[in-house]
Parts: C-alpha cells; structure tokens; sequence
C-alpha cells in the first residue's frame, strides 16, 4: 500500500468519528455499518426510546467526505480561501439523493497547526447538504473529470467581509461558478446570520438535526427529495463572487 492510501484511510476515519463525537454531542447513538453500502455513520435514538418507550424511532445516515489542505489567502481572489473537492461515487449520490434523512458532511482540515487555527486536531469547518439539496445542486455542480470514474463536489471556502466574520462555504461548478442552492449561509461579526435558502444552519450536526427533524415534521414523514427549480442564490452583502 502506497503511503496516499494510507493518509487518505486515516483521514478518512478522522472525518467518520468527528461525526459521530458530534452525534454523541446531541444525545444520539452513532454506529458505523461493517459493510460498504453508501453509508457511513448511522445515528439511532436509543437513549430517548429507553427514557420513554412511547418515543418513536429516529434515523438519520451519513455520508462523510474529508479534506485536509493548507488554508491560505489567495492573491488572486481575496475573498476565497481555499477550493477543496469531495469524490463521490454516482450510486453514493443516488442513495444521498433519495431522502432528506440522508445528508453529506463534509469536513475541512488545515493541515497547518498554526495558520488560521491552533487546533491541528479539530476541523477548520464542516458543513453539510442534505438529500434534497444535494438533488437541486446535482446537476450544476457535481461534475465528473476524465478518466475518473467519480463525481467531484467543489466548494470555495470563503472569508466574509467583515474581518471578525466566520468563514463559509459556497458550493461551485468546474469553473468555479457558484451554482443556484450554492450557498449555505454564513455569520458575521455580531454573530448576524445570513441564512442559506432553507433557513438552516449548514455549519453544525446539530443545524442538520433540526432542520431534517422539522421537515420530517412538516409531513409526519420523511420527505422524499426532489429537484428545486432553479433559484439564484442568495448571498450576504459584500461576499466575493467567484
């Protein structure tokens, strides 16, 4: 095995366990399939249905996507940080893509102790699609490069532009383009949010659970994912368009 193999594993794992550090956070059991079906982390409720049998059921899956890169300021976009990708196989889009309670989390580390972050063990950001997101953005955004049999997910991380602000993520084509539904919302300095389309926040596992947790109540169900129409994004005010 080739040394990339081996950071790719690790990384990998790194990526599979914040997740479900982040789960236990939320009073979630997580549990990773023995098999390879498309899914990574499984969240089970075990804790509210042994408090109170009347609870009913409550799963989410997860696919995980990690990246380490340095983060830098770019010279020749300010407002952009640092693009990173994520390889998915078409059938793990298909599967993300079928159901709101499947969600992609994608975290971001900075392989730089001592650039942005002294903290070399904890992300530098992660945020997440759901499946009905990922539908809407799938075909502007997921793009296959070749003689690579997977699809690739691009996302620019960004820095906002009040200097106090949290960094964001914007979600873009081949070219760099941000497609509609890219952006996923982002905090200023005062802590003001600017919220992506759907009115979740998209930087927290906690922001995932709420959100799936109020569609899923909208319905009583777990809704089924479709294409949106096309939308322009929104963006907040003085962010740096690619």
């Amino acid at each position: 095995m080739t040394p990339d193999f081996y950071d790719l594993l690790y990384n990998g794992y790194t990526g599979e366990y914040q997740l479900m550090s982040s789960l236990y956070r939320n009073g979630l059991d997580a549990v990773r399939p023995p098999a390879d079906m498309g899914i990574d982390v499984i969240s089970l409720n075990l804790k509210d249905q042994l408090e109170n049998p009347d609870h009913a059921p409550e799963t989410f899956f997860f696919q995980v996507k990690t990246a380490v890169t340095s983060i830098e300021k770019s010279d020749d976009h300010p407002g952009v940080l640092v693009t990173v990708t994520f390889k998915l196989k078409p059938s793990e889009v298909d599967l993300l893509c079928a159901d709101s309670s499947r969600a992609l989390i994608c975290y971001v580390y900075n392989q730089q102790s001592d650039a942005l972050t002294n903290a070399y063990e904890s992300p530098f950001i992660c945020f997440w699609i759901d499946g009905a997101r990922l539908a809407a953005i799938r075909e502007a955004a997921l793009f296959q490069r070749p003689g690579d049999s997977k699809l690739t997910l691009a996302c620019q991380l960004r820095r906002p532009a009040h200097e106090g602000g949290h960094w964001y993520a914007v979600i873009v084509d081949e070219r760099g383009q941000q497609v509609p539904e890219g952006y996923l919302g982002t905090v200023d300095s005062e802590n003001e949010i600017t919220q992506a389309s759907d009115g979740a926040d998209h930087y927290s596992v906690r922001g995932y659970l709420d959100y799936a947790r109020g569609k899923r109540g909208q319905t009583g169900r777990t809704p089924q994912a479709a294409p949106a129409a096309p939308r322009e994004p929104l963006e907040p005010e003085g962010a740096f368009r690619a």
